[in-house]
């Protein structure tokens, strides 16, 4: 069976690094975040950890401090809805003391505390001196009242409003990258827990929180999810994400035990309170809503709130501290954009990572998709962030031969809060790594070869018809494809008994021929059920589903261009390669038939992703004919009264920005996601901000909605 790829660490930027780069680099992992897919860099294929993701952004601040990606309220938007909910105030994120070592991060603490206490009005200043393990920054005690800050914990999850009416449940949205026009999730937090549909009082308010799914109800899932054989979940907050946006079913949301805590209300008439620690006393004894305890901030609970996550039953990985007086930290203003920018008066100080010396006992070897083969190290279980840990990535060949690392090397791990070990470093008994001849999979050869960049090396299986490789390259046909409810599992037993080698089998499968693969009449029913995208086959008795089977089975199945050509899975060409190809060729004859040079015309298109391009469709021309009798590509009209315009959007839209995108793209326009001399037109909405001002800078024309309308 073909496992899941081991992610890699992150190479810091280098000095080269523009901040053009930076800003494609950091959109790239925002827009995977959201997903609650695993944050890998676009140009190395590396994981990212939260601290590298901070020091981009740290240097992108140095390089360009008026980029638009600090205007935003968090990490990204992920689109699966037209419905939006638009949140006022915006929901924005926190500023990060860096973790890299504990003297950073205490300095940046220490500055930040610093310039907020010089910031700050006080009547009356009681001198109480704070420092960690005897040092202050420079070396100069900072005085201020001990009820100035507090303290509360940083909760790893989904950032989400809630919004009632005379205390009545009307509308929930996610937290989006603008801060501003969040995904309406109103039907599927019906089935959180932590959510009432009715307050205690008739109270008009927003609760603000995160969804989580608790460590306890994560094992729960995760044993589900082994029993019926489908992909295990990376992590926690990975599930949230993906388990909140059920669109087409919300009901499925109950099944993912999701919970609900909050942090914050906003919008309530004359609170009785002013302060943070007051409002969380508030909420705890008048809504009786689950809510993530607040109190004042003394340096010592620091060590003690870090050592205490090993009790807490949900995903934690930094503490919040800010300014107390809800009246001051608003004095204090937000960086960057005034209306979306992060507050002043508040900074996350993230966990250290813990740290464990295990010697390596043994090196196991798993094939992906793309053939390339990665390795875990097994070790004697260490105790890291609360857990006992036996096994942690060691990325890629690359990694291991200039690490040296092999059986019998003394290695770093490290595990930040309860999140996925990795290796450090080694720390003595290098030697040379034993790297398999054959292919763990299907015995066939292996070779070394260069990767994305000079320093990687990858370790690779020749042979094109590994099983291993197969099944997950029809495992991620299937999920980019828009197939739900086939689990690796299944496609394994089709795959093992001949039934699908290639996409197009999966659309020439019946109930009977289905059955031979071992399955029972009801699961071979749900399996080609799934294949043929019926909602919700689970609830349909077998006679109803094998009607709507015999019905699905006479159609072509329409699926967007782009999203076809991103099924297949072709190395370096995502999703966006197939967007940029679909405008740019407009038919999928005129995409397969390309030449190198003609791709490369294309926005975003390089060398090797033409090169990539043009040799898939070269060796998999019958494969690619024999789907298309089962799948038709679809495009968005070409012509119409908006052809040849380009347009921009910025800000809040009550219908959602991609209701406009769309209406534009049916009349023939295009939507592009920055303003410049390339854009026609700047659609705006409240709070566009910085697009605004560079609109006007290139005297590009800014258009409301109502305007935009008329040239319809």
């Amino acid at each position: 069976m073909a496992k899941k790829s081991i992610q890699k660490p992150l190479h810091l930027p280098s000095d080269e690094t523009t901040a053009d780069d930076l800003e494609r680099i950091i959109s790239h992992l925002d827009t995977l975040y959201e997903q609650g897919l695993d944050c890998f860099h676009p140009d190395t294929n590396e994981t990212v950890s939260d601290s590298h993701y901070d020091d981009l952004r740290r240097q992108l601040r140095e390089l360009r401090p008026t980029s638009n990606l600090f205007s935003t309220a968090t990490a990204s938007e992920f689109v699966s809805t037209n419905l939006k909910v638009v949140h006022d105030p915006p929901m924005t994120s926190i500023e990060k003391a860096s973790h890299e070592n504990l003297e950073t991060q205490e300095t940046q603490l220490f500055k930040w505390i610093s310039k907020t206490v010089t910031s700050a009005d006080f009547s009356e200043v009681e001198q109480v001196s704070r420092t960690i393990e005897g040092k202050s920054y420079k070396d100069e005690p900072i005085s201020y009242p001990e009820s100035f800050f507090y303290q509360t914990y940083k909760l790893d999850g989904v950032a989400i409003a809630v919004y009632y009416k005379n205390g009545k449940l009307v509308r929930a949205g996610l937290r989006p990258r603008d801060g501003i026009n969040g995904e309406d999730v109103t039907e599927q937090v019906q089935y959180v827990d932590g959510i009432p549909s009715d307050l205690p009082e008739q109270l008009t308010c927003s609760i603000r929180g995160e969804l989580i799914c608790k460590l306890s109800d994560f094992k729960k899932v995760q044993k589900a999810l082994t029993l019926t054989g489908d992909k295990l979940r990376a992590n926690p907050r990975n599930h949230t994400a993906g388990g909140i946006r059920q669109f087409k079913n919300p009901e499925k949301t109950k099944r993912m035990r999701l919970s609900f805590v909050a942090y914050s209300i906003e919008g309530l008439e004359n609170p009785p309170y002013q302060t943070e620690t007051g409002r969380y006393e508030f909420c705890k004894k008048v809504l009786g809503v689950p809510y993530i305890k607040a109190e004042l901030f003394r340096f010592d609970d620091l060590k003690k709130l870090e050592d205490n996550i090993s009790k807490i039953d949900f995903e934690v990985d930094g503490v919040i501290i800010g300014v107390n007086d809800l009246a001051q930290q608003e004095q204090l203003g937000r960086h960057g954009d005034p209306l979306t920018g992060n507050p002043k008066g508040k900074i996350a100080w993230k966990f250290r990572e813990e740290e464990a010396n295990p010697t390596i006992n043994a090196i196991e070897w798993q094939t992906g998709r793309t053939g390339k083969l990665t390795s875990v190290a097994v070790f004697d279980a260490v105790r890291l962030a609360g857990t006992n840990v036996s096994r942690a990535t060691l990325h890629n060949a690359g990694f291991m031969e200039r690490n040296q690392i092999t059986i019998g090397s003394r290695i770093a791990v490290r595990k930040a809060g309860k999140i996925i070990p990795k290796v450090i470093k080694v720390i003595d008994g290098q030697g040379k790594p034993n790297f398999p001849k054959d292919c763990p999979s299907c015995t066939n050869p292996t070779k070394l070869q260069k990767g994305g960049t000079d320093e990687m090396l990858e370790l690779i299986c020749t042979n094109p018809n590994c099983p291993a490789q197969n099944i997950s390259t029809l495992c991620y046909f299937l999920a980019t494809f828009g197939v739900l409810g086939l689990g690796e599992s299944r496609v394994t037993q089709l795959f093992e008994s001949g039934l699908v080698t290639k996409p197009a089998d999966f659309y020439q499968l019946d109930i009977d021929s289905t059955m031979s693969s071992g399955l029972t009449r009801r699961q071979a029913t749900l399996a080609v059920a799934a294949i043929q995208m019926i909602p919700a086959p689970d609830k349909l008795t077998n006679e109803v589903l094998e009607e709507a089977i015999h019905s699905a089975i006479q159609t072509k199945k329409e699926v967007p261009l782009w999203q076809l050509f991103a099924s297949f899975g072709i190395e370096s060409a995502s999703k966006s390669a197939g967007k940029a190809l679909a405008d740019h060729f407009g038919t999928f004859q005129k995409i397969r038939t390309a030449t190198t040079e003609e791709l490369e015309l294309v926005d975003d298109i390089g060398s090797i992703t033409a090169t990539a391009i043009t040799d898939f469709f070269a060796a998999h021309q019958k494969e690619i004919d024999a789907l298309l009798q089962f799948v038709e590509p679809t495009t968005c009209a070409s012509e119409g009264k908006l052809s040849g315009k380009t347009f921009c959007f910025s800000g809040a839209f009550p219908e959602g920005k991609k209701h406009w995108e769309k209406e534009v793209e049916s009349r023939g326009g295009k939507c592009v996601s920055s303003v410049s001399k390339k854009a026609n037109y700047l659609v705006a909405g409240p709070g566009s901000g910085s697009k605004s001002e560079k609109a006007n800078r290139l005297e590009i024309p800014i258009l409301t909605t109502q305007q935009l309308s008329e040239m319809f």
